[in-house]
């Protein structure tokens, strides 16, 4: 299983065989020394992932953090594959919705970019995001992509839960624009747990 601090971004390999399946599993970062939950896996979930899915587990490369990118041919594509990539993230891609979430069941990518036609019925948030542990949830960056949004509109992202949109107005900046959404969101967050680390919650 690949496992990622959600402090300091860092990915590393856990056997699968060393995680427990009957309760949660805590361990410390070993780069920033965090504390990183592993939630119990319910039954008829985990290790099934891998070993029916067809897919096989990859070796993640510390501190080169993975971007899922959901986009079919046309105008998102490109751009958010070339601007991950110039941020310095390992690109990812799925030909399908069920090829999509079978990975996301199997990894924790820090950063998903979505385009609204890869997914027009909202199965990737509703099934699969909507789902996870918020402790993992919180690790993970969900933007939307689609030609009817404008970019960095907060109301968009709210009402579809997610981080931020992009819509076809900034794709020329998509580095940037996505370099700050992803800021916004590591801020976010980290003033969270700092509050709940005051609060003595975490």
């Amino acid at each position: 299983m690949n496992i990622q601090c959600k402090n300091c971004h860092s990915q590393f390999n856990i056997p699968d065989h060393k995680i427990p399946k009957d309760r949660d599993a805590v361990l410390n970062c070993p780069k920033c020394k965090e504390k990183i939950i592993i939630p119990a896996q319910k039954s008829g979930t985990g290790a099934s992932v891998g070993s029916g899915s067809g897919l096989r587990p990859e070796t993640a490369v510390q501190n080169q953090p993975r971007t899922l990118i959901l986009a079919l041919e046309g105008p998102f594509l490109q751009p958010a594959v070339a601007a991950a990539g110039q941020l310095g993230y390992t690109v990812e891609t799925a030909p399908n919705k069920a090829e999509a979430i079978k990975k996301m069941a199997y990894h924790v990518y820090p950063l998903i970019m979505l385009e609204d036609r890869f997914d027009p019925d909202g199965d990737i948030v509703s099934a699969h995001m909507d789902t996870l542990d918020m402790s993992v949830r919180r690790s993970i960056c969900l933007v939307l992509m689609g030609s009817s949004f404008t970019t960095g509109d907060p109301m968009t992202a709210l009402h579809a839960s997610v981080n931020g949109v992009v819509g076809p107005d900034n794709l020329s900046q998509m580095p940037g624009v996505l370099s700050q959404m992803i800021q916004a969101h590591t801020d976010f967050y980290r003033v969270y747990m700092d509050s709940m680390k005051a609060a003595g919650k975490a």
